[in-house]
């Protein structure tokens, strides 16, 4: 089967799409992969390395400068509503227009279309060509059911709850319909009145969210498929000989990453000012720490042999070594450091960090989160110390983590795609 599949956003975004597109390759299917990196990154490597073809679409900003402007803008708003209105506003609508072309190439040349749940330009392309379109979502947080609430509001019982989910999902819509309706308008396609559909598909929505995290609803359709975190398979990389001995130096670190949270590598008065939060909040937790940020952007020293500089690293790597991680709260970063069975300190900034924050908390495997705009290094430090004292939390999140780690995501979402294409073909 010729397989078509489009992404676009950070490398929380991309991740699941090389994962997934590997995963169909070594499965026998011709696999292109379009991708728009907000992080202006380069993956025909991984294309090359697994098997598929990749096609680069565009950048998000003019530059470097300008990216990080829009992101350091959206982490001013407080309200995720009106932070996604940032994202597609700022970061989404520009690539439109690219985005549908390629998408328009990959309706032409493929059997069936897989998109991440925000491309709606692949959507509408494989409805104008007539091809079955399958969506991926990679959290579980916009998806109505009646068992639970929407974050973060309280579980009123079935019957209200599924009003709020009504509630929010108009406003979702909102917030999402005028990006995919102006590309429609200028298309000449019929409006939509809902971003559910483009959103999820109604034939195949995978969920690429672990089974621990995301159990199956009784309530879902027979379109909402948890196949699992979607990782490449590729072997975990050693630990460079600095690490191993820091590591083995002293007691379990905390790794400090807030992922693409930094921006992009280049100097900015934000990444100083977390830096020293952070620094002092090793100082008053009594801990020592792998910082993973862009150090060779700043000045800020750190000679303390508690801490350990990284600029990047395999997480599945150096997460186990750990006593804990402090992150932002990205879907990515999340599941990598549960499959860890270490336990999370989310700081979350937008959006579905926010339900990352809650669910985890909810789970056992994390204290209650932190929001990014209330952070301090007393507070921050607090928390560790809570963590560090949690034997129950420590030994709950390290059952989930060896559960987590008996998946295999990838593999079970290229059984569902080929369970519903065909289900396609046998009722044609």
């Amino acid at each position: 089967m010729k397989i078509g599949l489009q992404s676009w956003g950070s490398t929380g975004d991309i991740n699941p799409f090389l994962a997934l597109a590997a995963a169909l390759a070594a499965a026998g299917h011709s696999v292109t992969l379009a991708i728009t990196s907000t992080e202006r990154r380069d993956y025909a490597l991984e294309g090359e390395r697994f098997g598929f073809a990749v096609r680069q679409v565009g950048h998000v900003g003019i530059d470097v400068s300008a990216l990080n402007e829009v992101g350091m803008r959206m982490l001013k708003v407080r309200n995720p509503l009106q932070q996604l209105g940032v994202v597609f506003d700022n970061m989404f609508d520009p690539n439109v227009q690219e985005m549908h072309a390629a998408a328009r190439l990959l309706a032409a040349g493929n059997d069936l279309l897989i998109g991440h749940f925000f491309v709606h330009p692949l959507q509408l392309a494989a409805e104008q060509a007539g091809k079955p379109y399958f969506t991926v979502s990679l959290n579980h947080g916009t998806i109505a059911t009646r068992e639970v609430p929407p974050h973060p509001l309280p579980d009123l019982g079935h019957v209200f709850n599924g009003v709020l989910w009504r509630l929010g999902g108009w406003m979702m819509s909102r917030v999402a319909l005028p990006s995919a309706n102006r590309l429609r308008m200028a298309v000449g396609a019929p409006l939509l009145t809902s971003i559910k559909p483009v959103w999820q598909s109604p034939i195949a929505n995978l969920i690429a969210v672990s089974r621990e995290l995301a159990p199956q609803r009784a309530d879902w359709g027979a379109n909402q498929m948890v196949c699992g975190f979607l990782a490449l398979p590729h072997p975990v990389e050693p630990l460079s000989p600095q690490l191993t001995a820091f590591l083995q130096a002293g007691s379990p670190p905390i790794y400090f990453t807030f992922g693409s949270m930094m921006g992009l590598p280049e100097p900015h008065r934000e990444l100083e000012q977390l830096l020293a939060i952070w620094l002092e909040t090793v100082r008053l937790a009594g801990c020592r720490a792998i910082i993973q940020t862009h150090w060779a952007m700043t000045d800020t020293a750190t000679d303390d042999n508690q801490i350990f500089r990284i600029e990047s690293a395999d997480h599945r790597a150096i997460f186990p070594h750990c006593a804990a991680v402090v992150h932002h709260g990205g879907a990515g970063t999340t599941q990598s450091a549960s499959a860890s069975g270490r336990p999370s300190i989310i700081v979350a900034h937008i959006a579905d960090q926010f339900f990352w924050g809650g669910l985890l908390h909810n789970l056992g495997i994390a204290p209650k989160m932190i929001h990014r705009h209330k952070l301090t290094a007393a507070k921050l430090a607090r928390t560790i110390r809570q963590v560090l004292g949690d034997n129950a939390m420590r030994q709950r999140a390290r059952e989930i983590g060896a559960r987590m780690n008996a998946e295999d995501g990838a593999r079970r979402a290229v059984v569902l795609i080929e369970e519903a294409y065909s289900r396609i073909g046998s009722n044609n």
